[in-house]
């Protein structure tokens, strides 16, 4: 069998693979156990562990990046900012994790030293439980830490891509509200039409919250699929930039629509200064 490893009393730490391998045993040891694992079995499992513990830390995460920054940020959308707080969000909640998880490490350390020193057959038992959790809270704390810097790379990326002021504050979030808005509102009307025919309820309300008269988006839109099919019909497949400068077009059309939908609730802006929280822009 593998080769076990001194146990460390002094940082009430052991190898987790110890433990398996500890645990295993006994049970193949104890009368009516295991039938069909022998100890050249249970070797071989132990001595394949090695690769298979290795493999794991290279999917040991919930989403792949590829995942995270396509899919998981819900990167689909038409707002640098909205990307950024996206971005925020994950970082917080990885960074939330990591510090829970940095806490209880140090309790379980405590309460494994403590044990250990009571030196009877069950609190070394319950000691071994506590170790072998510390050596798993620490990988989890390590890929939490891979998650904060990806998503770190990510945010400052999209600063430097956007040209996005260090210091951005709320007022410059609230700026590119309305783009983002309309952009994502036709994004719903060509998925509409080309998935039904006809433009859902929730994008028809969508549309006139920002001042976009229903007929009109659904015509612009038809005509654009039109268009594409026939590009396609000659050979000539619109990329997913056409998409873009659609949703572009749409944006520069529309944006002051919303000013009719102001008028009509009854406020003179929607952004209001003096409630924002603003920084002086580097």
């Amino acid at each position: 069998m593998a080769k076990t490893k001194q146990i460390d009393t002094q940082t009430a730490l052991v190898d987790p693979e110890q433990i398996q391998q500890s645990a295993l045993t006994e049970i193949l040891n104890q009368p009516g156990g295991l039938t069909t694992i022998t100890d050249e079995k249970l070797a071989l499992i132990s001595e394949r562990m090695v690769e298979i513990n290795r493999a794991t830390q290279a999917v040991d995460r919930k989403n792949t990046q590829t995942t995270s920054t396509l899919m998981s940020l819900t990167m689909l959308n038409d707002s640098p900012y909205r990307r950024l707080r996206q971005v925020l969000a994950q970082i917080s909640r990885k960074k939330s994790a990591v510090e829970d998880s940095y806490f209880r490490l140090k309790e379980d350390k405590i309460k494994a030293k403590q044990f250990r020193e009571r030196g009877d057959e069950l609190s070394v038992a319950r000691a071994e439980r506590l170790e072998y959790g510390i050596q798993q809270s620490t990988r989890g704390i390590e890929q939490a830490l891979k998650e904060i810097g990806f998503f770190q790379e990510i945010y400052n990326e999209i600063m430097v891509s956007h040209n996005i002021p260090e210091n951005w504050d709320e007022e410059d979030s609230e700026q590119e509200e309305i783009d983002a808005h309309l952009k994502m509102a036709f994004r719903h009307a060509i998925r509409d039409i080309m998935a039904h025919g006809r433009l859902g309820m929730g994008t028809l309300e969508y549309l006139e919250q920002y001042g976009v008269h229903p007929q009109t988006c659904q015509r612009l839109v038809q005509q654009y699929i039109s268009d594409n099919d026939q590009s396609i019909g000659t050979g000539q497949a619109p990329t997913v930039d056409n998409l873009y400068n659609f949703l572009d077009q749409m944006c520069e059309q529309f944006r002051e629509a919303h000013q009719a939908v102001i008028r009509r609730i009854g406020v003179k802006g929607i952004i209001k200064n003096e409630w924002l929280y603003k920084t002086e822009h580097a």
